[in-house]
C-alpha cells in the first residue's frame, strides 16, 4: 500500500507544479546568445580593424570605419536556441526614458558603461526588457537579474537596436550566489 501511494505522489508532484503556472527558467550567460560562426567571423574583422589603429579621431577614414563597424553590430545575428524559452540571465540596466517615474522596459546589456559611456554592443548582446509590472526602484547601470521569456526583437530604440527581448519580465536585483546563501541564512538568524 505504501508503494502505490509514494508512486501516486510522484505522478502527481508534476501535474500539480503544471497546474500551479511555476515556470523553470534556465540561467543563462551573455555568451549563450552568440552564434559561434558569428563569432569566428567577427573576430577576423576584428583584428583587421586593429591594424587600421593608425587612423586619426574623427577623420573621415576613422568615421567611415566605424559606421561600417555599426552597420555589422546592428545587423549581427542572433543564436535562436533560447527563442520562446523561459530564460534568466544578469546584466546592466540602460533606461530608455529618464523622465518616467515608473519603468515598464529598458535595455539590458553585458558590460557596465555599454550605450551610456560606450558604443553599443552588437544587437546579439542587447535585450529589450518588457516588464510584466512596471518598476520604480531601477536606475541606469544597476545590476539585475532578468527573467521571462526570450524572443527574437530587431528593434531601433534610437539608444542601441536590440537583438532579443525578454517578454512578461520580471527582474531582482543582482546578488551572487554565495552572498544570497549568506543573506539568507543571515535573514533565518534574526
Amino acid at each position: 500500500m505504501r508503494w502505490f501511494a509514494a508512486l501516486f505522489i510522484m505522478a502527481a508532484v508534476p501535474m500539480i507544479h503544471a497546474q500551479s503556472g511555476a515556470t523553470s527558467y534556465k540561467e543563462i550567460i551573455w555568451d549563450d546568445l552568440l552564434p559561434s560562426k558569428w563569432v569566428s567571423e567577427i573576430k577576423l574583422q576584428m583584428s583587421a580593424i586593429g591594424k587600421l589603429g593608425f587612423l586619426v579621431d574623427g577623420s573621415e577614414e576613422a568615421t567611415e570605419a566605424m559606421q561600417r563597424l555599426r552597420k555589422k553590430w546592428d545587423n549581427a545575428p542572433i543564436d535562436t536556441a533560447h527563442i520562446d524559452q523561459p530564460v534568466r540571465i544578469a546584466g546592466y540596466v540602460v533606461t530608455l526614458d529618464a523622465n518616467k517615474k515608473q519603468i515598464s522596459e529598458f535595455l539590458l546589456v553585458p558590460y557596465f558603461g555599454a550605450c551610456i559611456h560606450l558604443p553599443p554592443p552588437p544587437a546579439n548582446q542587447i535585450i529589450l526588457v518588457r516588464l510584466q509590472k512596471p518598476v520604480t526602484k531601477l536606475a541606469a547601470m544597476d545590476t539585475v537579474w532578468v527573467q521571462g521569456i526570450l524572443r527574437d526583437a530587431r528593434v531601433d530604440t534610437g539608444v542601441a537596436v536590440t537583438g532579443y527581448a525578454l517578454e512578461a519580465a520580471k527582474t531582482e536585483p543582482y546578488i551572487e550566489k554565495n552572498e544570497k546563501k549568506r543573506a539568507q541564512r543571515a535573514h533565518k538568524e534574526k
